[in-house]
């Protein structure tokens, strides 16, 4: 990520958010690098009983390529973001697998993907310490994404449903996933669509370095 990026998205915060706001959110960033707390959730999906959903179509998906690139850059603009174009197309030449969403003509969402075959051991598994082992027919997904103001009418719910399909009708079993325990509106959706809770992480970040361990039920 080039200083030019950066700046250029701090400006783009300024100016969205204000200079107060803008101010306690990299304070809060540099507060959580020097040293945070937080729980994860293993989550677990069997694609064999993946739900038809009775709904209007709000939002389609795509496989993500590299054609949709000059779109997610504008959606990383509009999100204060810029410095994600670098990451979007790192993921595609590791070979990473992807959705985009769209309403109409607009970008409003993606998802990223991996089984065993392209990476075994995403940095997630490793840093969040998930104890993940993708066999056969399984599937990591990581990074789900849908902007602010198209959350709350259910589309949340049918992009996740329609990469459920899209994965299952690829020939995968199952999904492997994690949600952060305090974030309850992902935790709502994903319990909706019936995801099962597997086991809790506890993350510790020190200095800029995350360790893991299991939390033991009781």
């Amino acid at each position: 990520m080039s200083l030019a990026t950066s700046l250029s998205d701090l400006r783009c915060r300024y100016r969205r958010d204000g200079l107060r706001v803008l101010l306690g959110k990299l304070g809060a960033r540099l507060r959580a690098m020097l040293h945070s707390t937080s729980e994860v959730i293993v989550l677990e999906k069997d694609l064999g009983h993946v739900t038809d959903m009775e709904a209007e179509d709000k939002l389609r998906i795509e496989d993500f390529d590299a054609s949709h690139l000059p779109a997610m850059s504008e959606f990383n603009r509009r999100r204060c973001y810029s410095a994600a174009d670098a990451r979007a197309s790192a993921a595609l030449e590791r070979g990473y697998r992807g959705f985009v969403g769209y309403v109409g003509d607009e970008l409003v969402g993606y998802y990223w993907w991996v089984d065993g075959a392209i990476e075994p051991r995403h940095s997630d598994i490793v840093n969040y310490g998930l104890d993940i082992e993708l066999g056969p027919g399984e599937v990591y997904g990581f990074d789900f994404f849908l902007l602010e103001e198209h959350r709350g009418d259910g589309k949340s719910m049918e992009f996740l449903a329609k990469i459920e399909t899209s994965l299952r009708d690829l020939g995968y079993r199952i999904l492997w996933g994690y949600v952060v325990a305090d974030n309850r509106p992902a935790r709502w959706v994903y319990g909706l669509r019936g995801y099962e809770s597997v086991r809790k992480v506890a993350s510790r970040t020190v200095l800029g370095r995350r360790t893991a361990q299991p939390v033991q039920p009781g």
